[in-house]
């Protein structure tokens, strides 16, 4: 009987050295993972986010905008509160619009070329 349990005990030691191994190689998988994940996702999303935040700055008097409803017009003023914009649509049409809400500043003269006369 003496054998048996001796048995037992070495296997148990060899069943615990083995399951640490395989806690270490779970972290490894893990942090790759995890590694993946921020340069495929994360990282492209901050950028794409820091170029419509230099793009909303540099909003000025006159830019030719498109809003993410499909709205184009030319921005006549810009409070001071920085939040919204005023954005001429058509002769006597003047919308406040979140500044947010802005997605592309429109190359010169497309409002012009895109106008039903």
């Amino acid at each position: 009987m003496n054998i048996i349990s001796v048995a037992n005990a070495a296997e148990a030691a060899s069943e615990s050295a083995q399951a640490n191994g395989g806690d270490m190689s779970m972290i490894i998988v893990l942090t790759i993972c995890m590694v993946v994940v921020y340069i495929l996702f994360m990282r492209p999303n901050a950028k794409k986010r820091k170029e419509m935040q230099n793009l909303l700055n540099n909003l000025a008097v006159g830019d030719e905008v498109l809003t993410n409803g499909g709205i184009a017009g030319k921005i006549s003023k810009l409070p001071d509160n920085k939040e919204y914009v005023l954005v001429s649509v058509s002769s006597g049409v003047v919308m406040q619009i979140k500044r947010n809400y802005i997605v592309a500043v429109l190359p010169k003269g497309t409002l012009e070329a895109i106008s039903v006369k």
